[in-house]
């Protein structure tokens, strides 16, 4: 492996496009989106801690992963443990500037996120909540961008970052099922379902409708290689749904109008299967 490749690999940058979106999203719930340096700043920042934390995961894996899969960059020493780290201190800190830049509110926000990322990264395996706490990560990516454009939550953003938590930890459990009793395999593909449902509560207009009927039919693709292929396909099935985080974000935005933004998360939740057939994103 290449040591670009093994960064990339170690990076999961195939899923970085729907932490865009999910700023989109989050700042979106706050006020109309206006394309200016408080958005570049809260995207780039967002990237950086995805990023960040996924190098975090493989460097408080290395050991299992000497065992289990010694290709991986750091466990081959493609990527020295000792850069591993100094590049995720490197990111964190330049992420938590750029937020900086946006507002004290936003910072906490910001700080908070990192704090969650570390948590999930050391204490998800053999964890009962560590769903909730990858759910968690991306609800403070939304709440992170409400408050760098507003200072008053409301009840709307509250309905979305409820919907979001369940979302991604009900992925989260699914990817847990590949390991654990098939007795849970079914109760969390509900939590899959509620950001269409939500969305066309709040607004019943022919656009949403097609964009739910769109996150309708891809959650059911992907759910398929875990429900109907045999062996089941975890990985696909995971990465797939990763991608439909930005759809969820999508659905967000058409609610409230903003459809430039849509076709951002649309380009984005592309972007994110195009990047996974060749970095993968599990």
């Amino acid at each position: 492996m290449s040591p670009l490749r093994a960064h990339l690999s170690l990076a999961r940058v195939s899923n970085t496009p729907t932490v865009v979106s999910n700023v989109l999203a989050g700042a979106a719930l706050a006020t109309s989106l206006a394309f200016g340096w408080p958005i570049v700043a809260l995207c780039l920042a967002t990237a950086l801690f995805y990023t960040a934390g996924m190098y975090l995961n493989d460097i408080l894996d290395v050991e299992i992963d000497r065992q289990q899969r010694p290709d991986r960059p750091i466990p081959s020493g493609v990527v020295p443990l000792p850069v591993a780290w100094g590049i995720t201190g490197a990111m964190v800190v330049a992420g938590l500037a750029l937020v900086a830049t946006t507002g004290m509110r936003a910072t906490v926000a910001a700080i908070a996120l990192v704090a969650t990322i570390a948590v999930y990264d050391a204490w998800h395996k053999g964890n009962p909540i560590g769903p909730l706490f990858m759910g968690g990560t991306r609800v403070l990516v939304y709440v992170m961008a409400f408050f760098a454009f507003s200072g008053a939550w409301s009840t709307e953003a509250t309905l979305w970052c409820v919907v979001m938590l369940l979302y991604v930890a009900g992925l989260t459990s699914i990817a847990k099922m590949e390991h654990g009793p098939a007795g849970f395999r079914y109760w969390p593909v509900a939590s899959l379902f509620l950001p269409p449902l939500l969305a066309i509560v709040r607004d019943f207009s022919p656009g949403v409708i097609v964009l739910a009927g769109v996150m309708v039919g891809w959650t059911v693709f992907s759910l398929g290689f875990v429900y109907q292929q045999r062996p089941p396909a975890f990985g696909r099935a995971i990465a797939s749904l990763i991608a439909g985080i930005s759809l969820l974000d999508g659905l967000l935005l058409a609610t409230h109008g903003e459809w430039i933004a849509v076709g951002i998360a649309l380009v984005a939740f592309v972007a994110t299967n195009v990047l996974q057939r060749w970095i993968r994103g599990t």
